[in-house]
């Protein structure tokens, strides 16, 4: 095996690039069918084999049905899933609310139904690799293929060379599927997602590289040198004593510099604040007065509006299956009895009752009941 893994010369970091896209990928793709089926989904890390398509095997998932994938924009190549005939059954089943002794084959409801489910997938699974990518990836519809063998993989993928990209997957659906499923790659779509990751990742570093040496500190500049220069001495000039004594017995004393005290500022009284409570008025019993002709002014204003009134002769509720096999002639019992009134609907609410009468060649109603607020609201419910 370790030949083979050679075949499509895939280094250990181009294998976690790609491991990394299809567990992000898939991720998404888990949350869509989870919100479809509205069941927890769960789909594992995946396992990476690169494999000669003729050394290609899945007997374990036999009978198998496929679903292929083609990129149309931002990428280019196909991505083919291999599922479990019983998985699609099991999944169709509790989508069309069926037993699962009626999914027998797939008929044109069923191959709708998978393409929807495998479309809002594979469609999640793409936002999440243009996300990754930073590009804008679209996808071709699912194609279901009912007959997959090793001819049919070569042929549907358009493969340059004898090997394939195997990923597998674990995938369990809360306490409705617990099983697994292959997604196989083309190698060159394979060597294009590795590529523009890594390209996007090298670009990244650069930036990062660059924005570190833009913002690097720089170096202290050296201090200017300074010239010491030495100091000039000074020649002292002594005063004869007896002249020096003179004048200072001649010199009067400097007069004392008068000391001003500034007045003490009058204490101001503080004001007292009278704080009296608001009394709100009671709104119940004393509503605010509207001005003349304000409230006739609301009222005509609501009074223009226009009303839906639809009568409801009665309901049913019917199996998807049910209703692709209506057709003219075909008489659908409703939960009515024959004679029973009808509803009277306002804007979807309930506000009467009445019996069907014709006036004048017309179907019309004679309202026999007026619903209460509080009958209206348990309709609703």
């Amino acid at each position: 095996m370790a030949a083979n893994n050679s075949a499509i010369q895939l280094t250990e970091m181009e294998r976690d690039i790609i491991g990394e896209v299809m567990n992000i990928s898939m991720g998404s793709a888990a949350t869509a069918m989870s919100t479809i089926l509205d069941k927890k989904v769960s789909i594992t890390a995946p396992r990476l084999s690169a494999v000669p398509l003729d050394e290609f095997e899945y007997v374990h998932l036999e009978p198998v049905l496929g679903v292929l994938i083609k990129y149309i924009e931002g990428i280019s190549g196909s991505n083919m899933l291999l599922l479990k005939v019983e998985d699609f059954k099991k999944i169709l089943s509790h989508l069309l609310n069926m037993d699962m002794s009626d999914v027998t084959e797939f008929d044109e409801i069923s191959i709708s139904a998978i393409c929807e489910i495998m479309n809002q997938m594979m469609g999640s699974a793409a936002s999440a690799l243009a996300t990754f990518l930073g590009i804008a990836i679209n996808i071709s519809p699912p194609e279901v293929l009912d007959a997959i063998d090793k001819d049919s993989v070569k042929d549907k993928l358009s493969l340059e060379g004898p090997e394939i990209l195997t990923i597998a997957f674990d995938i369990q659906i809360e306490d409705l599927v617990k099983s697994e499923f292959i997604s196989i790659l083309e190698p060159r779509l394979a060597r294009e997602i590795v590529t523009m990751s890594l390209g996007e990742n090298s670009m990244q570093d650069i930036e990062v590289a660059e924005a570190t040496e833009a913002y690097a500190p720089e170096p202290p500049a050296a201090a200017p040198e300074v010239t010491l220069i030495e100091p000039v001495p000074v020649q002292e000039v002594a005063t004869p004593p007896p002249l020096a004594a003179e004048l200072q017995a001649a010199s009067p004393p400097p007069p004392a510099a008068p000391v001003a005290h500034a007045p003490p500022r009058p204490q101001t009284p503080q004001p007292t604040i009278q704080a009296t409570p608001y009394s709100y008025p009671d709104l119940k019993t004393n509503p605010p007065e509207e001005p003349n002709g304000a409230l006739d002014n609301n009222l005509q204003l609501i009074m223009s509006v226009p009303v839906q009134i639809t009568v409801e002769l009665g309901k049913t509720k019917r199996k998807i299956k049910d209703i692709a096999e209506f057709a003219p002639g075909n008489i659908i019992e409703l939960e009515r009895q024959a004679g029973d009134q009808v509803d009277i609907v306002a804007n979807g609410r309930l506000i009467a009752k009445g019996d069907v009468v014709v006036v004048d060649d017309n179907y019309s109603v004679r309202i026999t009941e007026i619903m209460r607020a509080r009958d209206t609201v348990a309709e609703v419910r």
